[in-house]
């Protein structure tokens, strides 16, 4: 009436209704309902069957997630347990070199086709040594600039030797037999060269390397220096030991009873030849 009537193309009034979706004639909604069940393959209704059906599926799924939550935490657990113990094992073996090194003052480093290395260095670009220890302190490493710091003359390397914190040392430099030192040097003071030589001069030319090192070093003062113990004071009270007691079931017991009982019967045979003797007589 009045153009409101709602037509088969679900437009009212010449524009789009929203319940056009909706406003079906009663066969033609329990058919559709009817093929979208039997699509999804549960009854129609949502009856007790398919509640249950869906709660088993749910358990099922918390089940799955639930022991891929426990594998997971395993796997991490195992991760961090092997991380600890490497960590561990590491810093044991570093104690150990510190130990093992508390006497050495003398250090080389042998770079290899050092023609090679400065080729592929820029000025101010440096290539570093291995972490070491040495005069009972672990921390020390070398920095070789090829082409120098930025400091430097062009055709000069520089050489900077890091100690560890709070240190102060005495140390001489050297790059093949160019030497500088010895000299006071911790963190900040002469802890390097920049211009510490031509590094063309220095290299040796069967092996194509040059030899990097520290020498005659000696720790003036550092918190870090290993000790070595020469006394040990034990300060638990020792504890009285207990005599065992003999047992008929253990080896020695058995042992010590067949020992007396040796003797009881040499005892027993030399009372019997006196007693043939005296008949005898």
């Amino acid at each position: 009436v009045g153009g409101s009537r709602a037509t088969a193309s679900g437009r009212v009034g010449g524009r789009e209704d929203p319940s056009a979706a909706t406003t079906l004639r009663p066969n033609q909604g329990l058919a559709a309902l009817e093929n979208r069940a039997s699509a999804s393959g549960a009854p129609l209704g949502g009856g007790p069957e398919t509640l249950e059906q869906q709660v088993q599926a749910l358990k099922q799924s918390l089940e799955r997630e639930r022991s891929e939550v426990e594998a997971l935490s395993k796997q991490l657990q195992e991760l961090f347990m092997r991380n600890t113990c490497e960590d561990y094992l590491h810093k044991l073996e570093r104690r150990l070199q510190v130990i093992e090194n508390k006497e050495v003052d003398t250090i080389h480093w042998r770079v290899l086709d050092i023609e090679k290395v400065r080729s592929s260095c820029a000025k101010g670009e440096y290539v570093a040594s291995p972490s070491f220890s040495a005069c009972g302190l672990d921390g020390f490493s070398f920095h070789l600039y090829p082409r120098g710091d930025d400091f430097a003359e062009e055709g000069y390397c520089s050489l900077y030797f890091h100690v560890p914190p709070d240190t102060t040392v005495s140390r001489t430099l050297f790059i093949g037999r160019k030497q500088h030192g010895p000299l006071e040097a911790d963190s900040l003071k002469n802890c390097g060269v920049s211009e510490m030589c031509v590094l063309s001069n220095e290299i040796d030319k069967e092996t194509g390397s040059v030899i990097v090192g520290v020498e005659g070093l000696r720790v003036l003062k550092s918190p870090h220096v290993v000790e070595t113990r020469t006394k040990i004071s034990l300060q638990a009270a020792p504890r009285p030991a207990k005599q065992k007691k003999r047992s008929s079931s253990s080896s020695l017991g058995r042992g010590g009873l067949d020992a007396e009982d040796d003797e009881d019967e040499d005892e027993d045979e030399d009372r019997e030849g006196e007693d043939e003797e005296e008949s005898g007589r």
